[in-house]
Formats: C-alpha cells, structure tokens, sequence
C-alpha cells in the first residue's frame, strides 16, 4: 500500500497496471477503501493505469486531524490526482462517492465519467437511516438496518465479508459524519440526477448499477437517459448493492467499452 500526505492527512492507495496511458480513478463510498475494488482492479489493470485512493481518514489507522466534509474529500481528490500527475485519466465512484466524482467533474470540467450503484431515488425510509445514522446513542442500529438491507438476498462471500467485518471496522463517528454528509447533499440537491443536470458543462455520465431489481426503476432510468442524452444508464444482473464485488467481469466490461467509445 503506497502513500501520499494531502492536506496533512495520509491518503494510501493501490496502484496496478503502470504502463497503460489511460488511467481510472476508482473512489469507494463512506466507510469504504480499496477492498471494494478487490475483484475489479485486476480486471481493468489489463487495459487501464488503475488507482484506488482511500478518503482522509480511511487509512489503515483511520488518521484523522479533526471533522471534514465531502468538500474536503474533493479537494483531497484533486490533490492526490495532480500529486500522480495524471492527465489522460477518467473516475470511477460508487456508492455516495458518486457526490465527490461529480463534483470534481465541475471542478475540474471533465467530460465523461463513471458512477457506481448510485441511489437515484431516495425515500422516507432512507433518511430516517441516515438520520439515525448521525445520532450517537442510534448510530449502531441505523447502520444495521443497511447492513441487514444489503446481505437480505446474497450468499456471495466477498459482499457478506465486505458488509460484516470492512465496514463496520471504521469507527462510528465516520459513519456519523458519512450520514451527515449523504443527507446533506441529497436535501441540497433532491436527488443525483439533479445534482448532475445542473452542471453547467454536463459530462458524459454512464451509471451501472444492479439495485433495486424493479423494472419500474430501469424505466425510469431509461425514460431519463431519453431526454438527457449524456445520461446512460447500465444494467447488470445481480443480486446486492455492491457490483463491484459480486459482478466486476460486467462492470469491467461496461466501463471498458464506455472509456473506449470516447
């Protein structure tokens, strides 16, 4: 695991495949590091320079020089991009990692990237978990109804380890402040989509994703996509929130043929 010092704080990262001129910038979610991208990188080292740099504070001794917000992430981000002097490079986010992907596409006025499992539509019920999630004597039990959520229809291994032992390795007042910033930006902004039609240059945006398995929600994406051209919505098959884990042969497959159409 290398390192660089940004803003004072580590930010560790792997690093495969050197050689390939493009590179992909792979950014996990809240309470996430490089383990979700255990099964993907290797694939897409074939054909790509692939990084997965770890958030402030998501460092294997969760270093941490007082609070920070998902604006702090984005400049540690570019940071770190223009420490490895990356120029012919595109990211790759999930989760609610996809807020600092599309920021720093605003940042930095790129013009084609890759979202992960990004939750289009949120409901009541999502942020009543995350309003639990910032409360200090609930946090626990708010965090278990997405850990319950997310391993309710999967027998695969590396999701159930990711969601069972790496997540729940990160203190809880990372997962306060990850609850706290996810209901910030969904209440500033009403939803992804939104956040990202109101770009002034509008990236080219693919978003794979496997959940929810309702028709209606492919619909609606495609419905989406069909008056916001640079919006394209990918379907793989599976059965949990983490396709990066549990289908990365589709998900690789998917962000080779998006970065290669460019």
């Amino acid at each position: 695991m290398d390192s660089v010092t940004i803003n004072n704080h580590p930010m560790t990262y792997t690093e495969s495949g050197k050689g390939n001129p493009h590179a992909l910038v792979l950014l996990s979610g809240w309470a996430q590091d490089d383990r979700l991208f255990k099964n993907l990188e290797p694939l897409l080292a074939k054909d790509f320079h692939v990084l997965c740099p770890n958030y402030r504070g998501h460092d294997a001794e969760q270093t941490l020089h007082g609070d920070f917000t998902e604006a702090d992430l984005v400049d540690d981000v570019a940071q770190f991009i223009a420490a490895k002097k990356l120029e012919n490079f595109h990211l790759v986010s999930t989760s609610h990692g996809c807020w600092v992907n599309i920021d720093l596409c605003d940042k930095l006025g790129l013009d084609r990237t890759m979202v992960i499992d990004w939750l289009m539509t949120p409901h009541d019920g999502f942020y009543q978990q995350l309003k639990d999630g910032q409360d200090p004597e609930r946090y626990q039990l708010g965090r278990q109804s997405f850990f319950d959520e997310w391993v309710a229809a999967t027998d695969n291994a590396d999701v159930i380890n990711h969601i069972r032992t790496e997540m729940p390795w990160f203190k809880g007042e990372m997962w306060m402040r990850a609850c706290r910033e996810i209901e910030k930006a969904y209440r500033h902004w009403g939803s992804p989509l939104d956040r990202m039609q109101a770009l002034a240059k509008k990236p080219e945006v693919l978003h794979i994703y496997s959940q929810p398995l309702s028709a209606e929600y492919r619909d609606f994406q495609a419905a989406f996509a069909k008056d916001h051209p640079w919006f394209h919505p990918c379907h793989v098959t599976g059965q949990t929130h983490f396709p990066t884990l549990e289908s990365p042969v589709a998900v690789s497959e998917a962000i080779r043929s998006f970065v290669t159409a460019a």
